[in-house]
């Protein structure tokens, strides 16, 4: 393990339809502090784009059915689940399946007519051996309704049977564009539940990095702070902004208009700080590279991550000693300080249990614990025991 150191059309257009942007504006303030004028505005205008990971995944509703579908291929006598899928409210997006678990087999009604033999493209294979229990399908592209339209989304579909059948999606596309702010390139993109009720931009998140690394995978609700909560108030890069989206064909089109809020102080104690976000405020605040004291739009903020970096190595600030208190007040007055940062140490509390000692792994630094972000499960942190100088025990770290 690296130790940190100091510092040193379309389908597409009904898709805009389906999460309920087409023709509406998210985000759009009735009026604006005088603090808080409005001034430059930058557009991106971000496109439909499939990727090869999941940037989402939520588990699925589902009905279950023990009789036959109106018209269906030649099944298994056995080892047959049917039932509806419901990727959101309503009847208009369920989705009749049929899972042949004997044969390894998912028949999907895409075009919703209880038929599930004249669609070509709904049959799918499972893509591991795991018995027939559990079925993981691949590249499944789901038509989504609305309203207003019907697109399909890629995804992965995962059905488990071992324990009463549960299911779940792991979406792979989200909205990408590029958006240059104070002369920087970056890579902005949202993701919006579609499973909702009222499924709308606000509900989802937004992706910010800069653009180099625009083909790296990430996650939206992956714990990594390259994603935060979508909100109509954007600070990044030093800047204010208020965050406009509206539809615009095939697109989604994004305005970021500056904004001049008061700012204050905030004092940064720990070594090797990659970004820091600030959420539950008047603003979600994205700071990268800080310095020792960046300042920052003043008021009360309800939760902050911190997010270390050293060559390729990250670790985000986790655990209990930082969820107690997390509440960062930002004063035109005084500054405000969050203890964080390297360096980093490894750590390990020992515990009896009868005859046998408990170890547990922690990796601290300023703050409290850290986890390394894309944790090698492969090579878990390992440990040896000494008696003096000699080696006497030694040992893996599990995951838990």
């Amino acid at each position: 393990m690296k130790e940190f150191g100091k510092r040193t059309v379309s389908w597409a257009q009904a898709a805009l339809a389906a999460i309920g942007l087409l023709g509406m504006v998210v985000g759009v303030g009735q009026s604006l502090a005088a603090q808080e004028a409005s001034g430059q505005v930058v557009t991106a205008y971000l496109d439909y784009r499939e990727v090869s990971f999941d940037v989402v995944h939520w588990p699925l509703k589902f009905t279950k059915q023990s009789s036959a579908f109106k018209k269906e291929p030649n099944l298994s006598p056995s080892n047959v689940l049917r039932g509806m899928l419901q990727f959101g409210s309503g009847a208009t997006n369920e989705m009749a399946f049929a899972w042949d678990r004997a044969s390894g087999k998912l028949y999907l009604d895409l075009n919703r007519n209880l038929d599930l033999t004249d669609d070509p493209a709904g049959v799918f294979s499972n893509a591991h051996g795991f018995g027939m229990g559990y079925g993981y399908f691949t590249n499944v592209h789901l038509p989504l309704r609305a309203p207003a339209g019907e697109f399909r989304a890629l995804a992965d579909l995962t059905l488990n049977s071992s324990m009463g059948l549960q299911c779940s999606v792991a979406m792979k596309w989200f909205w990408q564009g590029k958006v240059t702010l104070q002369g920087a390139e970056w890579q902005i993109g949202l993701q919006s539940s579609l499973l909702g009720p009222n499924a709308t931009l606000e509900s989802g998140s937004l992706l910010l990095r800069p653009w180099a690394e625009r083909n790296k995978p990430f996650r939206f609700y992956g714990g990594s702070l390259e994603t935060f909560p979508f909100s109509r108030k954007l600070f990044v890069a030093n800047h204010a902004y208020q965050v406009q989206c509206t539809a615009e064909a095939t697109k989604v089109r994004v305005q970021l208009t500056e904004q001049q809020p008061t700012l204050g102080e905030l004092k940064i104690t720990g070594d090797s700080v990659h970004r820091v976000t600030l959420e539950g405020g008047p603003y979600v605040v994205v700071v990268d590279k800080p310095e020792a004291v960046v300042k920052i739009p003043v008021g009360s903020y309800g939760a902050y991550k911190v997010c270390l970096m050293k060559g390729d190595v990250e670790a985000i600030l986790a655990g209990p000693e930082q969820t107690a208190d997390r509440r960062i007040t930002i004063s035109d007055k005084k500054p405000a300080v969050l203890t964080a940062g390297g360096p980093l140490t490894n750590s390990v509390a020992v515990s009896r249990q009868g005859r046998k000692l408990a170890l547990s792994y922690k990796l601290l630094g300023a703050g409290g614990a850290y986890e390394v972000a894309d944790r090698d499960r492969l090579h878990p942190p390992e440990f040896m025991v000494y008696q003096g100088d000699r080696k006497i025990g030694s040992g893996e770290f599990q995951y838990g």
